[in-house]
C-alpha cells in the first residue's frame, strides 16, 4: 500500500530523503496524467528532469513546487 503522505499537497511532517520524494513525485505525476486529460511530454528525459525537480523541491521546501 502506498504511503498517503506521498500524495498530499501539504508539507510532510517528516523529512523525506530524495529517493522517497522521487518515488512520490513519480507516483503523483503518473496518477495526475492517468486521471486527467493529460499526457507526458514525449521525451522521457524531460519528464524525468521535471519529476526530479518536484522531488528536490519537496525535500528542500516541503512542497512539490513546479521546477
Amino acid at each position: 500500500m502506498s504511503d498517503p503522505a506521498l500524495f498530499r499537497g501539504t508539507p510532510l511532517q517528516r523529512k523525506l530523503n530524495i529517493d522517497q520524494a522521487l518515488k512520490g513525485a513519480k507516483a503523483f505525476s503518473e496518477k495526475y496524467v492517468e486521471r486527467g486529460h493529460y499526457e507526458f511530454f514525449p521525451e522521457q528525459e524531460v519528464v524525468e528532469v521535471v519529476q526530479q525537480g518536484l522531488a528536490e523541491n519537496q525535500v528542500n521546501h516541503g512542497y512539490r513546487y513546479c521546477p
